[in-house]
């Protein structure tokens, strides 16, 4: 995949931020970013990663510089149970990656295409089967996760390769595509974000973040 080893290390070289690299037992590759403190941190998998993987974190990282610090914060106030702090965490990084994705698209969407189509046909079983939804709302359950998912394959498809693959889609997954795919994500604003956060919680019966921007943190309910 030369368009991917090419884009990884064009955006490599691109970050300003200090960079850390750890190597960990995790499963893919992962990283996070500190406007604070202006670093970056990768985390390298036990097995080699996936170089498209390895590129997103990289695009995530390249975009945390870019916008207001409140896309790549994590902190999230008016919640009392840690499993209700993690499922919001995961809820903003979902959102980001909606972004994410099209940043990697615009440098090699040959790659991105033939990866997404590969996504899609492993999850149409899943995203054609309607089925019921229970939100745990103080814990990130695995049906949440396994929904936010798979809706971001299905709103990739619908808006990238022009094509609808779920005929018969589950609701709570077909609300949180059309949660992403309400906001173009090829220009990424913070009102962007935030409609695609909030949009991805009202899909899921959750209450929405309020941006708090010169504390740097998200505010919401601790009762969803």
């Amino acid at each position: 995949m030369p368009c991917v080893e090419d884009a990884i290390a064009s955006v490599r070289e691109s970050l300003t931020w200090a960079v850390e690299e750890m190597p960990s037992d995790a499963d893919l590759a992962e990283g996070w970013s500190n406007p604070d403190t202006r670093t970056h941190v990768f985390v390298s998998p036990r097995q080699p990663a996936h170089r498209l993987d390895v590129l997103a974190e990289l695009a995530h990282a390249a975009l945390c510089e870019k916008m207001p610090r409140l896309f790549s914060s994590t902190k999230v106030w008016g919640v009392s149970l840690h499993g209700h702090a993690v499922a919001r965490k995961h809820i903003l990084r979902a959102a980001g990656n909606w972004f994410v994705s099209a940043a990697v698209r615009a440098l090699c969407p040959e790659t991105f295409d033939a990866a997404l189509t590969e996504a899609v046909q492993a999850a149409a079983a899943r995203m054609n089967t309607p089925r019921p939804f229970a939100l745990d709302r103080y814990a990130l359950g695995q049906d949440e996760l396994e929904r936010l998912a798979d809706a971001r394959i299905l709103a990739g498809a619908r808006h990238y390769l022009g094509h609808n693959p779920a005929t018969t889609p589950d609701p709570t997954t077909d609300a949180l595509a059309r949660a992403y795919t309400a906001t173009p994500p090829e220009t990424p604003t913070m009102p962007g974000f935030l409609a695609v956060a909030n949009g991805l919680c009202a899909a899921l019966g959750r209450r929405p973040f309020s941006p708090e921007p010169r504390k740097g943190y998200w505010m919401v309910s601790d009762a969803g």
